[in-house]
């Protein structure tokens, strides 16, 4: 069950001592909250993944959808007919590295040498590039995949004077609760960081909010596309292909 705003806000201000807003106003506490769930999704993707139907265009290079801030991986094929809400699964796409399809395949961009089709066997992830993709064969701008992808936290309100006010889900799982609480009360005492009891409760915060994503990276390190388990090198006749 997702957490409401309005609770993180409350706690926020139980912490801070001011429940009435005087020094820390809900409009400014909300804007932090809404920070935090950027830093949350800018460094651990999957808190804020979705799985979508992307219809490829004609070609290698496919892009994203708008909004979206990174691909995770490419899961499968799917009938042409697929929509969001009915899916028709087909063949599984897997991850290929480029400097091995460039050796094996180096014309595979040119569809005049490498026929393209409405099925994809593999694609490339560059982390450098994190709102494209290319896929293998190139595709004759008929296919689907589902894919899963980091898309941007959508904000909240940030002009209510109540709590009431924001009566709303914080647009993250709830075990990121207190990574958010931890980010807000970081901006909250870095207004009065020229008190030197604050500056140190603010870096506490900020420190806890590190180790938090911290942790969860490093026990999720196959998040990204290019870390899937499933990525491709060589068949035991050292080709990429079917």
């Amino acid at each position: 069950m997702a957490v409401q705003a309005k609770s993180v806000l409350h706690r926020a201000q139980t912490l801070i001592q001011d429940n009435t807003g005087i020094r820390w106003p809900l409009p400014e506490l909300a804007q932090w909250l809404n920070d935090a769930t950027r830093e949350v999704a800018l460094h651990k993707p999957s808190a804020s993944s979705k799985s979508v139907v992307l219809s490829l265009e004609n070609g290698t290079r496919q892009t994203i959808p708008a909004g979206a801030l990174m691909l995770l991986r490419i899961i499968r094929n799917l009938g042409s007919s697929s929509t969001e809400s009915n899916r028709k699964g087909g063949r599984a796409v897997r991850l290929v590295n480029r400097d091995v399809l460039d050796t094996q395949h180096p014309d595979w961009h040119d569809e005049s040498i490498s026929p393209f089709s409405s099925t994809v066997k593999h694609f490339v992830f560059d982390e450098s590039d994190p709102c494209a993709f290319y896929v293998f064969p190139g595709n004759d701008g008929r296919g689907k995949v589902e894919a899963l992808v980091s898309q941007a936290p959508t904000p909240i309100h940030d002009s209510g004077t109540k709590l009431e006010d924001y009566n709303m889900d914080v647009p993250l799982p709830d075990i990121y609760t207190n990574a958010v609480l931890d980010y807000v009360l970081y901006r909250a005492y870095s207004k009065d960081a020229s008190f030197a009891e604050n500056m140190e409760r603010a870096s506490s915060h900020y420190k806890a909010f590190a180790a938090s994503l911290g942790l969860r990276t490093q026990a999720e390190m196959s998040d990204g596309a290019n870390n899937a388990p499933h990525r491709v090198t060589r068949d035991r006749a050292g080709t990429v292909g079917g």
